[in-house]
């Protein structure tokens, strides 16, 4: 079992090399993804969102972030707070170096989010990427949006750098669904003239013009495609803002958004420069037992939540099996079709009550 090889300290070797070896394919300071553009020294602007269920996560993201970032570069992050408390944010904020982060808690206002779809266990913070640039403060151009289930191993201040071009917003291509007319795709690419091999990107790492994205009002046309395709939407906040943006954004290197889950799966070198945990298989759920979860305990230790794990459970143990076994890879099809199947059983939309009370869900 992991936590037995974390306990007597076999995982903690293991996970050193794999970070020396994540390190050693990190890009060095003159690799950039794009032309640089920013001076030396500029902070980097992250946006991101929590509630109470992602205080742990968040608090790894950023850590991992500022530990891996250049020495002469500094963190701003402003976090949409869904209901974490002040216990936790005090806990995520004493996480990081004071002198090299700073965190600003912002409060959603989710009235325009009636009636957007949701399914499964998705809660109506799912759509805060969407309230981001209005929450913002103005003076903000441009901003790097980070999912919270992300375990950075570079200097992100190469990403930041990249020049956006003519681009409204910069990301990697999705390993699931690769383009747009792809199972879980954009379910309306047909009506809206789409390319059907126009590539799809995931939304998890997301480098943005704000001031194009204002102007063009990405977000609330965002927000007119989920409702005008609510019964079809797959991937809500992803799906609409792929929709909206196709051919408007620009690639950046796949190493920059690994999904933990297909590396698993199909296999992968330990090349990325940001692990995603998407999907349900997430180390702060299931004591997971392959290399990439050893490595998110490793940081997990560097937080204000050193030493915690997820209870031990016979749940836990089988899906930790199951993660990384070769049975997986066979079963991965009808993993799809079981999403197929909860997303017709459990659709619904967002009422008053779920904007007013915003309460915590599985993300």
């Amino acid at each position: 079992m992991l936590y037995t090889c974390l306990v007597s300290g076999t995982v903690a070797l293991w996970g050193s090399c794999l970070t020396d070896i994540l390190k050693s394919n990190s890009p060095s300071d003159r690799e950039n993804i794009g032309k640089p553009v920013a001076a030396r020294g500029e902070p980097i602007v992250v946006a991101c969102a929590a509630d109470h269920r992602y205080a742990r996560p968040l608090a790894v993201m950023l850590r991992s972030l500022v530990e891996h970032l250049h020495p002469d570069r500094t963190l701003e992050a402003y976090v949409i707070d869904g209901g974490l408390g002040e216990e936790a944010k005090h806990r995520v904020a004493s996480s990081l170096d004071a002198s090299r982060a700073v965190v600003h808690w912002l409060a959603p206002e989710r009235s325009c989010l009636l009636e957007v779809p949701l399914w499964g266990g998705m809660p109506i913070a799912t759509y805060d990427k969407l309230l981001a640039a209005a929450l913002l403060p103005d003076t903000v151009t441009k901003v790097l949006w980070l999912d919270c289930d992300l375990l950075v191993l570079a200097n992100a201040a190469q990403l930041w750098d990249s020049d956006l071009g003519d681009h409204c917003a910069l990301a990697v291509q999705d390993s699931v669904v690769p383009c747009v007319s792809s199972r879980f795709g954009v379910s309306g690419y047909r009506e809206r003239g789409l390319d059907p091999v126009a590539k799809y990107f995931n939304a998890g790492v997301v480098l943005i013009d704000l001031v194009r994205w204002r102007e063009e009002d990405v977000s609330g046309q965002a927000l007119a495609y989920v409702r005008s395709y609510r019964k079809r939407v797959w991937f809500m906040d992803q799906e609409a803002l792929n929709a909206v943006l196709c051919g408007h954004w620009g690639e950046l290197d796949a190493r920059w958004n690994r999904n933990v889950g297909m590396a698993t799966v199909r296999g992968a070198d330990d090349d990325a420069w940001i692990l995603h945990f998407s999907g349900n298989l997430k180390p702060w759920r299931y004591r997971g037992r392959g290399r990439y979860h050893a490595l998110y305990y490793l940081h997990l230790d560097a937080t204000a939540w050193a030493g915690w794990r997820p209870k031990k459970s016979w749940r836990g143990s089988v899906v930790g099996m199951y993660e990384t076994s070769m049975l997986r890879r066979l079963m991965y099809p009808f993993e799809q079709l079981a999403m197929q199947l909860l997303r017709m059983l459990t659709r619904h939309y967002a009422t008053e009550t779920d904007v007013r009370d915003a309460r915590p869900g599985r993300a």
